[in-house]
């Protein structure tokens, strides 16, 4: 009761503007206090969130550039592959031929690597081959495959399903002015049978990891976070700094860090950004200290002076807000004039550098799309070209029937018709006597490259000739009667016949060698739906199915005389024929995988 009288004496001497003050500022530092602790809790989520998308929407945009990019590399990677003169040159070159000829397959194996380096995303084209020829020691472009066989990336290479396998950053010396260059390459083997067989060499796509490290460095969101660009095993393969390549990416605490992770599509890399919170916080706490600067002035001037000072401080922050949700709905042109250097007005400078940063990157998307739209035009075009190398036979064939040089002119003209009947004017049904001339045509020219080793049969009735078939059936099987029956023979040299003749109600042809034949295994897998069969024999398998459906079969069998007969079933029809129960979208797919 004492105490309390006593203050109660105590107030009431004390001036009622004393009072009035003491009350104001019990309010005025109550009510900031709790505002500057709710202003930092939501200024802290409202940053964070906004980093979080902000940094989220640029790896995108970087893994939709760096996708581009490396979308280009396989595509060139995948011409090459597919190019039958290089790949003509290297099976060539596995038997020996002679300094010229050596010296040729050299120009024209660099004539079609230069070629190829047509994006600025290559920095360089290497080939790594199996051969003796001299041209393996130019080591510039041409290699010898020995250098790399042992090595572990190379072994991963030859088991990875998807064809191309991207190695992690590594330092090449490339001699001369271009010297030591740290490059991320890109690298497919070239095998002997298309996709299968022996391995005759390694393609090899070089591009600079500066070439990724700019895309790094225009991913950057805030000054102390790190973007990564990682491979499957989380090592670096580029960042802005160097001396990150090759180290693994620690695990970093989810409640210090913003994580987050993004995998390119069509590869097995990822782009991984670490933002540290404390830089969110740091953020924060200029808000903070100017809030106790509030409070000091309000406690000098009052409550007028601390409520004009609290809202121009309220007018400052009203526009940048608004441009935050004018980001958020994505309006990249969205600027706020700097009208200060304080802790605000960088923000409002980073905002606008941010919004500007985000455009570029929309712009530079859209131009991407529109150059890979050109690309395909181009291989569009290129699509052209067959027609002209079957006319130019044409034309080589007569040219060398004037000049007297038959055996030329045979072959140029064999060919020829070879190319021909395989377009066949982009029809996929063509009659029977086409096709059986289609494969006399390629045996004569295989007779002529294996020095009339392979002696062959046709027998059909010619009541059948005119029937219809889908093209390209038999010289897949006829190919792998020569090159795996009679050329595995000791003597390499053998006897192919084929006939046409009815059987039943379906049209029935055989293609029987004598050559070293087929394991019972074997015969069972190629007699099933086995994935394990070549790429010829399942494409013939598939266009079979896609015309004729369960109305044809191919079956295997050992022949009585050694060796192996295949016979191929289909319907018989004068009519020509297209895909069963498919439109025509689906149909257009089949055919092109075709």
């Amino acid at each position: 009761m004492k105490l309390e009288n006593v203050l109660r004496q105590k107030l009431s001497r004390v001036r009622i503007k004393t009072k009035l003050m003491l009350v104001f500022l019990a309010l005025i530092f109550i009510t900031v206090g709790l505002v500057s602790l709710i202003i930092y809790q939501n200024t802290i989520r409202i940053l964070e969130n906004r980093v979080e998308q902000t940094t989220e929407r640029a790896i995108n945009q970087a893994n939709s550039f760096l996708s581009y990019k490396l979308s280009n590399v396989k595509d060139v990677s995948s011409i090459l592959f597919m190019n039958t003169e290089l790949n003509d040159t290297l099976n060539a070159g596995k038997a020996g031929t002679s300094l010229s000829r050596q010296i040729d397959d050299y120009h024209k194996i660099l004539n079609i690597l230069r070629s190829a380096q047509n994006s600025r995303e290559i920095y360089s084209i290497r080939l790594y081959v199996k051969s003796s020829s001299i041209y393996t020691r130019e080591n510039s472009a041409i290699f010898a495959l020995s250098k790399i066989e042992q090595e572990a990336w190379y072994k991963e290479m030859l088991v990875n399903s998807e064809g191309i396998y991207c190695r992690s950053t590594y330092e090449h010396d490339y001699y001369g002015e271009r010297g030591k260059q740290n490059i991320v390459s890109c690298v497919r083997p070239l095998y002997s049978n298309g996709f299968g067989g022996e391995v005759l060499g390694v393609l090899s796509i070089d591009i600079l990891e500066d070439t990724f490290q700019q895309i790094i460095k225009e991913t950057q969101i805030t000054t102390t976070g790190k973007v990564y660009l990682v491979d499957k095993m989380n090592r670096v393969i580029s960042s802005d700094d160097p001396s990150d390549i090759g180290q693994a990416v620690d695990e970093v605490d989810m409640r210090s860090h913003i994580v987050i992770n993004k995998r390119i599509d069509g590869t097995s890399w990822g782009l991984v950004a670490h933002i540290p919170m404390e830089e969110i916080y740091a953020e924060s706490r200029q808000w903070s200290y100017q809030l106790y600067a509030v409070l000091f002035v309000v406690t000098i001037f009052g409550v007028t002076l601390a409520a004009a000072f609290s809202e121009g401080l309220t007018r400052r922050i009203g526009p940048l807000l608004q441009q935050i949700k004018k980001i958020e709905s994505e309006n990249w042109d969205s600027h706020t004039p700097v009208t200060s250097n304080d802790e605000i007005g960088v923000l409002q400078s980073h905002l606008n550098q941010m919004s500007e940063n985000m455009r570029r990157l929309i712009q530079e998307k859209y131009k991407t799309e529109a150059e890979k739209k050109a690309a395909q035009l181009q291989a569009l075009h290129a699509q052209i070209n067959p027609h002209f190398l079957y006319n130019t036979l044409d034309l080589i064939h007569w040219m060398a029937m004037d000049k007297g040089a038959g055996e030329i002119s045979d072959v140029a003209g064999q060919l020829s018709s070879f190319f021909r009947i395989s377009l066949s004017q982009g029809r996929d049904v063509i009659p029977i006597i086409d096709e059986l001339e289609h494969v006399r045509t390629y045996l004569d020219i295989q007779n002529r490259r294996f020095g009339g080793q392979i002696d062959y049969t046709i027998d059909a009735d010619p009541e059948l000739l005119q029937l219809k078939t889908v093209k390209l059936i038999l010289q897949p099987v006829v190919e792998n009667a020569v090159l795996h029956g009679i050329r595995e023979k000791r003597g390499k040299s053998g006897c192919i016949r084929i006939t046409c003749y009815l059987h039943g109600d379906k049209v029935e042809f055989t293609v029987e060698d004598d050559g070293v034949g087929i394991s019972k295994h074997k015969l069972n897998e190629l007699n099933s739906d086995s994935l394990n069969t070549g790429y010829g024999i399942r494409n013939v398998k598939d266009k079979l199915k896609l015309y004729f459906g369960k109305d044809s079969e191919v079956t295997y069998e050992p022949a009585e005389q050694g060796g192996t007969r295949v016979r191929i079933r289909i319907p018989v029809t004068l009519e020509d024929i297209k895909p069963r129960e498919m439109g025509e979208e689906a149909y257009q797919d089949n055919k092109a995988s075709i």
